[in-house]
């Protein structure tokens, strides 16, 4: 169902580690109890991983392919393709018989970044497919999620590189992305007390003042009023939301708590 409520999107490396797959594997089973419906490509390592996780689960899942309905790519994961068609579904702009090129996957990845609420990426390299996904979901201002990894590991490169740039939020479980996308919690609400006296700097305390304005303010009409750099807004957010003052939602959107 593409009308669901939260829909995330997988993405990543085609060569993962092992690391990676076992974190791809715990990310999708913690999403479970939030009603997700999953989307990815259908590709080897990262896409494959979720989808069979998904399956697994029982968890609705969708293949967005880079070629048409009948021309499964690739051949191995043809019985996977036919579980999704049951369960989720096989999604593609292509004409039925269209073979696989490799044009048509960076085109693949703006319907994957478009149909989702959320993008995480797990495993990719600094040039990695999934980075053309990550860039489209910031374009369209969905909210992107990375698995950070050793500096000197070439399969967390690319997410090492979303995260320092503030073009992803760090994200070490399922838990994280609901906390940012303002999901209910899977159980009973936890009541949050709020702090009433917080140290606020200067800079913080005009953000504040121009959040209490407004209902919900993105980072960029933030940035745009304030005429500060995107990276220098992105980290006073950030304090700000560790202190307890406001809270980020979907499409990079802040308000106050």
């Amino acid at each position: 169902d593409l009308n669901a409520e939260r829909i995330v999107a997988i993405v990543g490396t085609r060569r993962p580690s092992v690391h990676g797959i076992h974190t791809c594997e715990e990310l999708v089973e913690g999403l479970k109890p939030y009603g997700v419906v999953l989307i990815s490509g259908l590709a080897y390592g990262i896409d494959i991983t979720a989808h069979r996780k998904c399956l697994a689960l029982d968890i609705p899942t969708v293949g967005v392919l880079g070629h048409g309905l009948r021309r499964i790519y690739p051949a191995q994961h043809q019985a996977v393709a036919r579980a999704m068609a049951q369960s989720g579904g096989l999604l593609s702009e292509y004409p039925s018989y269209t073979m696989p090129d490799r044009e048509h996957f960076p085109m693949r990845n703006r319907i994957i970044a478009g149909l989702c609420d959320a993008l995480i990426v797990v495993e990719t390299r600094k040039k990695g497919g999934s980075m053309i996904s990550a860039h489209m979901a910031n374009d369209y201002n969905k909210d992107v999620f990375a698995v950070p990894g050793r500096i000197k590991d070439s399969c967390s490169e690319g997410c090492n590189h979303l995260i320092k740039c503030h073009k992803a939020a760090l994200i070490e479980q399922a838990a994280d992305i609901a906390y940012v996308m303002r999901w209910d919690e899977p159980q009973a609400q936890k009541a949050i007390q709020k702090q009433l006296f917080v140290e606020l700097t200067e800079s913080e305390k005009i953000v504040v003042d121009l959040l209490s304005q407004y209902e919900a303010v993105g980072i960029d009409q933030l940035t745009g009023t304030l005429q500060v750099a995107n990276s220098q807004m992105a980290g006073l957010l950030l304090e700000l939301e560790f202190k307890g003052v406001i809270r980020a939602l979907p499409g990079k959107r802040y308000v106050l708590v």
